[in-house]
């Protein structure tokens, strides 16, 4: 079986299209000049989500919940997690965190460290109050 397209009109010059081939459905949307902005892949694994374009945005007036087996966030250009109130990391686990170099800031307040049982500092030199 060859594939076949199926091509909707949308609003705005935009386009679906539906592609069926043996092994693999797919949904695409193309913008009103026909660059592949999201393609859905159908696959006998389950779905495939593919965005293209310069930016995805996400929008949500309430909650956003991501309940995975493991979540795996890459930035090949960088990575920025901010909050406009507080925010925490928990772990069952143990938590790790390693850089080329780590900065910590208290732009108001204490830096509190508290351990169960040692705390320890291990450098070339510790240096306090510098």
């Amino acid at each position: 079986m060859e594939t076949q397209t199926e091509a909707i009109e949308l609003i705005g010059n935009q386009k679906l299209l539906v592609e069926r081939r043996p092994a693999e459905n797919t949904l695409k949307l193309l913008s009103r000049d026909g660059q592949l902005r999201l393609s859905i892949k159908i696959t006998e694994e389950g779905p495939v989500l593919r965005f293209e374009g310069p930016s995805l945005t996400v929008e949500s007036s309430g909650d956003l919940a991501v309940n995975v087996q493991r979540l795996l966030l890459h930035g090949r250009e960088g990575v920025a997690i901010s909050s406009g109130a507080d925010a925490s990391v928990y772990a069952v686990g143990d938590l790790k965190s390693e850089a080329r170099i780590q900065d910590i800031t208290a732009r108001l307040g204490n830096v509190n460290v508290k351990a169960n049982d040692d705390v320890r500092l291990r450098g070339e030199r510790i240096r306090l109050n510098c």
